[in-house]
Order: C-alpha cells, then structure tokens, then sequence
C-alpha cells in the first residue's frame, strides 16, 4: 500500500478511535493513550499525526465539515441547470443525510465543541460551499452576476451557519427542520420572475457565523 494511503487509513481510525471514545466516555476521558490502544496503533503513532488532543478534536471537526460539504458538493452538481425549488431541496436533504449517517462524530463534536470552539475550523468548507452554490446558480440564465454571488454566499453561509449550530448545541430533530425553511427563504425565485426582494431579505442569525 502506498505510504500516502497508509497515513490516510491511520488517521482515519485514531479519529475514528477519538470519536468512540468521546461518545462513550465523554471528553474528559479523550487521551492520545487511549487513543492509541482503541485505534491499535502506537502512542508515537498518534504524535507523528497530531501534536497535542487539541490538534485531534481540530481534525474531528474538519473530517466531519468536509463530510457534510462533499454531500452538499454533490447535491449542487445534480442540480446543475434545474429549477431553483429542487435546488434548494436538493441542499437541505443533502445537509440532512450527511448529518444522519454520522450522528455519532456530531454528538462526539457538541461534546468537545467547549474546548475548542474555533469557527475557523469552518472556513475551509465555507469557502468550497460558496463555489459550489455559486456554479450551481450561474446555471441558471435568468439572475444576473452580480445577483449570482449573493444567493450562493447567502446558502453557504445558512448551511455552514447550521452546521456551527449543531456542534454547539448537538444533534436537534428542530434544529434541523429549520434548514429547509431558511433556505427556501433566499429570493431565488422571486429573482427569476423579476421581483427582486433582496432589499427586504435579511440573512437569518445562525448563517452569520462565517462571512
């Protein structure tokens, strides 16, 4: 196997490792000792990868960002060139499957979220979902340029500002049904039909985390 790919698998099962750890035990109990015995691999192991636990519960957050953003990637491909409704579909059922599928990392994230806490560690995904929305709204002909950069930038920072919500307050059934409703409320479609309302629309308090 590939020395790259041998490093990719080790440092995917010491976080996986740090992740059944924290949801097990809980945080205080995240110890690159017992990181080392649940992931099987030596304490030096971990430190070749990771310099200190902060460094580690840093990478579970971006492993789990960039989860969430491949789902959302994907999901502004499929929709490329459709009708804004499905777009805005397509972005909230991706956030929510991605989520699903790994409610395990979110709960592991909320519980470490206190001793990290860095947005920083969003913009890197924030910046990723901001293309990829703003290559899926230039598809559609109808809504001039300058429009085009505000719809994607007001997307991806509702969806990266949910994403923030979720590792500070955890994994909520509420939580995420708002997603749909505070996309749908991006005047894409008014924009179409002429009837630009973006002087009345005023971004929701959760999307402001990264700008």
């Amino acid at each position: 196997m590939p020395r790259q790919s041998r490093a990719a698998n080790t440092i995917e099962a010491v976080l996986e490792a740090a992740v059944q750890i924290v949801t097990a035990d809980g945080p205080r109990a995240l110890t690159t000792t017992r990181v080392a015995k649940r992931s099987g691999f030596a304490v030096g192991t971990i430190y070749q990868y990771f310099a200190n636990k902060d460094e580690l519960m840093g990478a579970m957050v971006r492993r789990h960002v960039d989860h969430v953003v491949y789902f959302l990637e994907i999901a502004c491909r499929d929709t490329h060139g459709g009708h804004p409704e499905a777009m805005i579909d397509a972005l909230a059922n991706a956030f929510l499957a991605a989520n699903a599928v790994r409610t395990r990392e979110v709960h592991a994230i909320h519980a470490v979220w206190a001793q990290i806490g860095k947005a920083a560690l969003l913009y890197e995904g924030s910046a990723r979902l901001h293309q990829a929305t703003l290559d899926m709204i230039s598809s559609i002909d109808e809504i001039r340029a300058a429009r085009q950069e505000t719809i994607s930038h007001a997307l991806a920072s509702i969806l990266i500002g949910m994403l923030h919500a979720l590792f500070e307050g955890g994994m909520d059934e509420a939580l995420m049904a708002v997603v749909r409703e505070q996309l749908s409320r991006v005047p894409i479609v008014e924009t179409i039909d002429g009837h630009d309302r973006s002087a009345n629309y005023s971004m929701p308090h959760v999307a402001n985390v990264v700008t």
